[in-house]
């Protein structure tokens, strides 16, 4: 069990006996049971789906009036989750960033093992390849790497050593959609600058002047063309690593914790239920608001 600490007697809890007591449950979209629970007098629950519309797993139609508030990665949700939460640093990283330029020795590297996804980000590598030197790792690609976290942790410190630029490219471009492949190269503080494919809106989450986006180019030629200049130049390359490096990501547990406690402030309101009905849910329908210009 766990506390908020801004609702000091707010109490989050894993376990399952807990249930009937609890003022909200958070039910996810991968596990949902078959049959719908009995739910305690004035218990607000909740549908929490870190997945875009492609992916996430909708419930049977069964569900649909019962839940309250929904959680996710979108701004607009109920409770805002997100993969990740960039921080400015209260002491800046000291780095040789000379000798960090002078030992990359390639330009690109993309790392994935899904590779038919509805973003194209395999074409979209590829086609950037023709213009750059680009190495694709992974089941998408010709080059292993690894499959544990651990591993992959290791696998990025590896490449970001000896790369210039790593392509963080998403299953799905929507809105507020980044995952931990962009995230953990500030989690780990990497030396290589992120190129992500979208959303268009990611410089709302991320600092500018620490990453590039793809969408912000008019073709695939247009971006190489910008990162082998920037690659070519010590001066414009480090710049992005300096500016990238007055940063961190607060890594999951605190990315966890600010969403139970937005449920906690929320328990805590004058109003439980947005639609003052405490006992049902309110489709309007979850799902449509959870959607809602998803992609």
């Amino acid at each position: 069990k766990k506390k908020c600490r801004s609702v000091p007697n707010c109490i989050i809890s894993e376990n399952v006996s807990d249930m009937q007591k609890s003022h909200a449950v958070i039910f996810n979209d991968v596990n949902l049971p078959g049959k719908i629970p009995q739910r305690a007098k004035n218990q607000l629950w909740i549908f929490h789906g870190m997945e875009t519309v492609h992916f996430i797993r909708k419930p049977s139609k069964h569900w649909d009036d019962q839940f309250n508030f929904t959680m996710s990665f979108r701004k607009h949700s109920d409770i805002v989750r997100p993969y990740g939460k960039i921080v400015r640093r209260e002491k800046e990283i000291k780095r040789n960033y000379t000798e960090v330029f002078r030992k990359k020795k390639h330009g690109g590297v993309w790392m994935s093992g899904h590779c038919p996804v509805p973003s194209k980000r395999k074409a979209l590598a590829q086609e950037i390849g023709k213009h750059m030197h680009v190495d694709l790792f992974g089941r998408c690609g010709a080059r292993p790497c690894g499959t544990a976290s651990t591993m992959l942790s290791d696998c990025l410190k590896t490449v970001s050593r000896d790369y210039k630029f790593y392509f963080s490219f998403e299953n799905t471009i929507c809105p507020d959609y980044t995952t931990e492949k962009l995230f953990n190269i500030y989690l780990y503080d990497l030396e290589i600058i992120p190129v992500v494919n979208g959303p268009a809106n990611a410089a709302e989450y991320l600092p500018k002047g620490t990453f590039i986006n793809a969408l912000d180019f008019s073709s695939a030629s247009e971006l190489a063309k910008k990162l082998k200049e920037i690659g070519a130049s010590e001066e414009k390359y480090t710049h992005y690593l300096k500016e990238k490096d007055k940063y961190y990501d607060a890594g999951n547990a605190e990315v966890f914790s600010d969403a139970m406690c937005q449920l906690c402030n929320k328990l805590a309101g004058t109003s439980m239920n947005p639609n003052g009905n405490n006992s049902k849910g309110n489709s309007e329908n979850y799902w449509t608001r959870l959607m809602k210009n998803n992609c």
